[in-house]
């Protein structure tokens, strides 16, 4: 009987020793394995193994995709691309310009607004955003707010610009601030009007 106990306890202890070598064996080896996963690319998951120039590739070719989308007048394909650009580039204020305007072509000016304001406060000097919030602004009844945004583009645009543009927003001014003095003396009211600017976007 006591040689059985005797047995058995050896028997436990050697079982024991064995788990215990497992188990510090697993730590080591799991150790290994995150210091791995933590320093050498080629052991880390895909989605954490992409590099950045992967992301730039991805991005370029989505905001062409989008561009040539708005070119050909598809504006709802356009803004899923947009959608798919922010979450590549959300700190990007070219990209909330260019959701604007495809907003701005679908009709959903508030939205549209909206865009353009959060391109701005990534970006004060966005002069393209200026022009975007001009025209959204004035289609809501805005014209104050049209008019210093306008003002705002044509301070900013540089020679780069097209010279189209630069000639509709001089022309848009003259219009909303005769709009302006009719409200304030209806007999202004009786000068010709100009023609607005054209609802599209400047060159990004």
């Amino acid at each position: 009987m006591v040689k059985n106990t005797r047995a058995g306890l050896r028997v436990g202890r050697l079982r024991y020793l064995v788990a215990a070598v497992v188990l510090i064996s697993g730590v080591l080896v799991f150790g290994w394995l995150l210091n791995a996963w933590m320093t050498n690319p080629a052991v880390m998951p895909l989605s954490a193994a992409t590099g950045r120039g992967d992301l730039e590739r991805d991005f370029d070719t989505v905001f062409k995709a989008a561009v040539a989308r708005m070119q050909a007048r598809e504006y709802r394909q356009a803004m899923t691309l947009w959608h798919r650009a922010l979450l590549l580039e959300p700190a990007l204020p070219e990209v909330k310009v260019n959701m604007g305007f495809t907003l701005f072509e679908l009709g959903h000016d508030s939205q549209a607004r909206d865009f353009f304001i959060a391109a701005l406060e990534q970006n004060a000097y966005q002069a393209n955003a200026y022009y975007g919030l001009a025209i959204v602004s004035e289609r809501m009844g805005d014209l104050e707010g049209a008019l210093g945004a306008m003002r705002s583009f044509i301070h900013l645009a540089g020679s780069d610009q097209d010279e189209q543009f630069i000639r509709r927003a001089r022309s848009a001014l003259w219009e909303w601030e005769t709009q302006l003095a009719a409200r304030a003396d209806p007999a202004v009211g009786d000068e010709p009007a100009q023609t607005a600017p054209a609802q599209t976007a400047p060159e990004q």
